[in-house]
């Protein structure tokens, strides 16, 4: 009885210090925390060219280095005719208007629980008592390696669900 036990003590604390050392399990954390930063950093790119200014942006030009060609085609879809707008908001920060200086000083993007997805949050025009406008994105990686936002998740018209 007491080697049967010897044994499976002995077992259970080789098992654990093997799984301790599993070099696989490391490099994919890592690789997955490297993956969230560097999402957020396009984020943070995206909403810092188009949005950290009053000034209008040639939006359509340089919007595909952020955003799939999926949502931009969508977001032109819906759009489009003048007498029947189903979005008539900028589904990027949920509205029409917005103060530049209020949305660069208050950006925030954290990753949400499922991978690729993401809150970016900021305040529209920086008044008191104004709540956070939070848009939830999914970024992916194209062909080429480059993440792009490839859905809003909390849009109707653009979650493509």
């Amino acid at each position: 009885m007491k080697i049967i036990s010897f044994l499976i003590i002995s077992f259970f604390f080789i098992h654990c210090k093997q799984e301790t050392k599993n070099p696989y399990l490391i490099t994919s954390m890592v690789q997955k925390n490297t993956h969230s930063e560097e999402a957020i950093k396009m984020l943070k790119d995206f909403y810092l060219n188009f949005y950290s200014s009053d000034e209008p942006l040639d939006k359509k030009k340089s919007m595909k280095d952020f955003v799939s060609s999926r949502v931009l085609k969508r977001i032109d879809s819906l759009t489009k005719n003048p007498e029947n707008l189903i979005i008539d908001y900028d589904p990027f920060i949920k509205g029409q208007d917005y103060n530049g200086e209020s949305i660069k000083k208050s950006l925030e993007i954290k990753p949400l629980k499922n991978n690729d997805e993401y809150r970016v949050s900021f305040l529209q025009f920086g008044e008191k008592d104004e709540a956070k406008t939070n848009i939830d994105v999914l970024v992916k990686k194209d062909n080429s390696g480059k993440f792009l936002i490839y859905s809003i998740i909390n849009d109707e018209h653009l979650n493509f669900k």
